[in-house]
This record gives C-alpha cells, sequence and structure tokens, in this order.
C-alpha cells in the first residue's frame, strides 16, 4: 500500500505476512546535505536529542523505558540525506510504534539540559575522528567530488561548529527539514492497512495539516556535471599511506549500479592478480556511495609509505590495462550475480533494512520498493552491459586522488594521459 495525503505526507506499507514482527521508520528528508557551513553537524546533533526524551517522558531513560514495555526497539539514523528513526516492533504493537513515533516527532524535549548532553557528547566524537585516518580521507574525497554542496558536509561538524550548537538550534533545523512533503512513514511487517493509514493520519497528518501552506519539499544535491579529475593529500607521518582512487558514478535511482555492485569481487580480483607479483606490503577494498543524483566508486588504499609513490602508478597501470581494457567473462559475472542475489534477499528480509530501504526509494524515486521489481532489473543484465558500464565509468580525466601519509609527489597529469 502507498498513500499520499493531501498535505504531501507520504505512507509506504509493504506486507511481510510471515513476520512476527514489524517496524516503522520516520523518514525526514535532510540530512548533512541540507545544512549550511555554520551549521555543520546540526543534523548529528538533532539525531542524538530525538532520542532524549520528549514532553511525557522527558529523559532517554524514560523514552526507552516506555518503549521497552511497549516491547519497541528504537534506532535513529543519520546520513547524508535523511534522518530517520526506525521502531521494531511485535505486529500488534505497530500503533503503539506509530504513536511514539508522532511523540518523539511533535514533542521532543529540547532542554538545555539534554542539548549540553548531546553537544558533549558530539564533542568527543569529532575529537576521535580527528585522528581517524578513514575520517579524514573521507572529508578530503568528499570535498573534492562534491565541491560546494550538502554531499561535502561531514556528518559530524567541526570543534567549533558544535561547540556554538544550542537546543534551539536544533529545534530550529527541525522544523525546516519536518514537513509533509520532506517526510514518508514506512511499515514492513504482517500489519492491518487500513490501522497503520488510520494512525498515520490522526498521528502525522492531522498534526501536519494546520500548516499544509508553509511546508516545502527539500531538493537534493543536483548531478555535478562536467566534473574535472584532481588530486589533493595531507602529510601525517604514518607507517602506512593511505590513498584513495575515485570515480563518478551512478545515482540511487539508476538501475546500472547493481552492475558495479555485482562485479565488484571481480574487479578487486582481478587487480589482486594483476598486483601479485609486487614485494611490499599494500591493501585494497572497493566502496561505493549511492545518493539521489550522484555516486562514487572508491579504491581505498593502504601501502607502505616508501612505496606509495611507485604503488599508485602499478595501480592506476592496474586499472586501465586489466580492468578498463580487460573484458569481464560472463560465466564469472553469472557466479557474482548468483551470490549477490542472495545477499540481497537476506539483508532485505529484515523488516528494519526493508522498511529503511523502502522508505528512501519512495523518497528518492517516488516508487515503491519492490524485492520482485528489482531482480528483475538484475535479470535483465547482460555482460554487453557490464563491460559497457566498466569503460564508462573508469573516466581517467574525472579521477579523483587523496592521500593521507609522508609527503609524495604526484604527477597527475602524467597518470592521467595513461587514456590518451
Amino acid at each position: 500500500m502507498e498513500k499520499v495525503y493531501s498535505n504531501g505526507l507520504r505512507l509506504v506499507s509493504l506486507p511481510k505476512k510471515d513476520k512476527k514482527v514489524c517496524c516503522v521508520v520516520l523518514y525526514i528528508a535532510g540530512g548533512t546535505q541540507s545544512e549550511k557551513n555554520y551549521q555543520s553537524g546540526i543534523s548529528e546533533y538533532l539525531t542524538k536529542i530525538l532520542l532524549m526524551g520528549t514532553r511525557k517522558h522527558p529523559t532517554a531513560e524514560g523514552l526507552f523505558n516506555y518503549a521497552k514495555e511497549n516491547g519497541i526497539v528504537l534506532t535513529a539514523h543519520n546520513s547524508k540525506e535523511s534522518i530517520s528513526i526506525s521502531a521494531l516492533c511485535l505486529n500488534k504493537n505497530v500503533k503503539a510504534a506509530i504513536e511514539l513515533l508522532s511523540e518523539i516527532a511533535f514533542e521532543t524535549n529540547f532542554s538545555v539540559e539534554n542539548g549540553e548532553k548531546a553537544r558533549k557528547t558530539q564533542l568527543s566524537q569529532v575529537a576521535m575522528l580527528a585522528e581517524n585516518p578513514l575520517f579524514v580521507m573521507d572529508k578530503l574525497l568528499n570535498s573534492t567530488l562534491y565541491y560546494r554542496t550538502g554531499l561535502a558536509n561531514p556528518k559530524h561538524g567541526s570543534n567549533i561548529s558544535v561547540s556554538r550548537f544550542r537546543t534551539l538550534d536544533a529545534k530550529d533545523f527541525l522544523e525546516k527539514i519536518f514537513t509533509p512533503r520532506n517526510t514518508i512513514i514506512s511499515v514492513v511487517g504482517n500489519v492491518d492497512d487500513n490501522l497503520v493509514e488510520e494512525t498515520v493520519k490522526v498521528n502525522f497528518f492531522d498534526k501536519m495539516n494546520e500548516n499544509e501552506k508553509v511546508y516545502k519539499k527539500l531538493k537534493y544535491v543536483s548531478n555535478v556535471d562536467d566534473f574535472v579529475g584532481s588530486c589533493k593529500g595531507r602529510v601525517k607521518k604514518l607507517n602506512q599511506t593511505r590513498i584513495k582512487i575515485a570515480f563518478p558514478t551512478f545515482s540511487f535511482k539508476d538501475k546500472e549500479k547493481y552492475i558495479i555492485e555485482i562485479i565488484k569481487p571481480i574487479i578487486l580480483n582481478h587487480l589482486k592478480q594483476s598486483l601479485s607479483n609486487l614485494d611490499y606490503y599494500f591493501d585494497t577494498k572497493i566502496n561505493t556511495k549511492y545518493y539521489s543524483n550522484n555516486g562514487n566508486i572508491t579504491f581505498d588504499i593502504m601501502v607502505d609509505y616508501e612505496f606509495a609513490e611507485e604503488h599508485l602508478q602499478n595501480f592506476v597501470n592496474a586499472l586501465y590495462y586489466d580492468i578498463k581494457n580487460r573484458e569481464i567473462y560472463d560465466d564469472e559475472f553469472k557466479k557474482e550475480k548468483n551470490v549477490f542475489i542472495t545477499n540481497f534477499l537476506n539483508k532485505y528480509d529484515d523488516v528494519v533494512e526493508n522498511a529503511l530501504i523502502s522508505a528512501k526509494t519512495f523518497a528518492l524515486t517516488k516508487k515503491t520498493f519492490s524485492e520482485s521489481s528489482e531482480l528483475l532489473k538484475m535479470d535483465h543484465i547482460n555482460i554487453s552491459a557490464v563491460n559497457n558500464v566498466l569503460k564508462r565509468i573508469l573516466n581517467f580525466k574525472k579521477m579523483v586522488i587523496v592521500y593521507l601519509g609522508h609527503d609524495i609527489e604526484i604527477d597527475y597529469d602524467k597518470l592521467v594521459s595513461i587514456e590518451k
């Protein structure tokens, strides 16, 4: 079932008749992409405060004790494009779960005390992350791939920005993003759709409706057009140099993203074979991100600092000669597709994961998430499309290189010229 209320509020409910538990997700479009520079980290700050208490249950302890009495497990999620709270419960308690999410959304306790607790926690996280190489590298990469867009915003903010936060700042930010057109209620489980619809109407629609004229829908970060690659680094004395090599790819809405996900193990295996004769330590992982209108594939490399420059050249050569200019065979692709489908179905058999992806899919594509529909997209992928996509995404003119470690000399133009 899917429903769009007259004020823009959306509800999506997916049946899982074999499940004894259900999940309700309150999904609010916004997240770090909606922050101004001086607000950096406000989404994370707000997410913390949302589970610190309400008017009826002023403390986090009181809120979670009430949730436990109803068998509800609350979890807050903050990302680049959304803030969401999931409520996992028995099917019979779905009404109580929706009511509790409404209480959190409309009656959060924005007390000075809760604000101080959230701020101190976040400042300690910012301090720890400042020493975390992975965090530093992600910050470098995002600021390059998504320069001057909300996707470059760091999730936890900075010491300066977070130090200034007060509860009224979080309250103002919530009022900006928590509007009918930015909100989706997602329900997955063996529940009565009529009960769900009526409970959402009473607890969300009726409370929002009187202010519908001022509620606007936030825009997601547009596609970064005419992107040109570059290189940047930060010097830090580490035994192993960290390097990220990234390429822009597809958005969450593009079905080609499944090609990338399926062939990641194949790419990694080919790279290992190509670089197997090197006699120094290195490690490689592949990560992907998909946003509303943007995405990237990133090769995360760790290598002994003495060999960082040499390995970078070797790695780019391997990407060009043994990945971009080497065909992936149909049999190896089919094997990985079979494994991917198994993992895909297993992941979304979980009602929490299903409710979260249902909300995200409805928010970004305006369509209901359907496992059978997604499987059909995967089934239609042929090996010709796979090799075409691989050649397209490995566009060396759009290659981004960031590094953290001892100072190294990188001739970016020379690396890029491999494709000429």
